[in-house]
């Protein structure tokens, strides 16, 4: 780590690579990187989006409108 930043401060890294790196140090900085968590009817509901949940229809039983 201490050579990347040393290279990082030299200025002699190349623009792709500094991000890269800059990046990383970033979501190390912030705990790692996390998760996105798949929102539950009620988180949704939390959120004020209407939930509304429609039965699977059973084959044979489909309709077109």
């Amino acid at each position: 780590m201490a050579i990347n930043a040393a290279r990082l401060g030299s200025g002699w890294v190349d623009k792709k690579d500094a991000r890269r790196a800059l990046s990383r140090l970033e979501r190390l900085a912030e705990g790692g990187r996390t998760k996105a968590v798949k929102a539950s009817p009620d988180m949704l509901a939390a959120a004020g989006i209407a939930v509304i949940e429609v039965p699977r229809a059973v084959e044979g039983e489909l309709k077109h409108v």
